[in-house]
């Protein structure tokens, strides 16, 4: 599982330095066009917001991987380990349920709605395929999830029969 996790940190940083490289061209290229040629164009505006957004949702499904996302643990540190890891391994569960409930399905359905409109700045892009961010960001999400509470689950077993837990992640 380890291994797996592994790759699929490396694919999501791969697609994270792409996107933010290919926004540095796109942004560079639209302050060039607007000052030096005197007309940004729209597209290069409209690809830019899409990317910002695609970026965000990938490096925010990263971070997640590594345990980085936003935590206020003064209730949680002040337990005992093994509630500390029971509730550690509940809000993964709370948080499983909402990355396959809103983002998978809730943006897999935004998809098919939206699939067969045009940007208006691009009309060669689907307003669905922008989209596709929230359920692929979903997927990768609802993986680390499954993935933490594996790694608790056993930290849990660990605390239980004596063992001193192990922080993974």
């Amino acid at each position: 599982m380890e291994t797996i996790k592994r790759r699929v940190d490396q694919i999501l940083a791969f697609c994270c330095i792409f996107l933010c490289g290919l926004l540095t061209v796109i942004v560079t290229w639209q302050v060039v066009a607007r000052y030096l040629f005197n007309s940004p164009g729209a597209q290069s505006e409209e690809l830019a917001k899409i990317l910002f957004v695609w970026l965000t949702l990938f490096a925010a499904a990263l971070l997640f991987g590594e345990k980085g996302h936003m935590n206020i643990g003064i209730l949680s540190d002040a337990l005992p380990a093994r509630w500390n890891i029971s509730l550690q391994i509940l809000s993964s569960v709370l948080i499983l349920i909402f990355c396959v409930a809103i983002l998978v399905l809730g943006g897999w359905d935004a998809v098919g709605r939206t699939m067969r409109q045009t940007n208006a700045a691009m009309p060669f892009l689907t307003t669905g395929q922008i989209y596709m961010a929230l359920p692929i960001c979903g997927l990768f999400s609802s993986f680390y999830c499954i993935y933490n509470i594996i790694v608790d689950v056993k930290r849990l077993a660990a605390v239980k029969s004596g063992a001193s837990p192990q922080q993974e992640g």
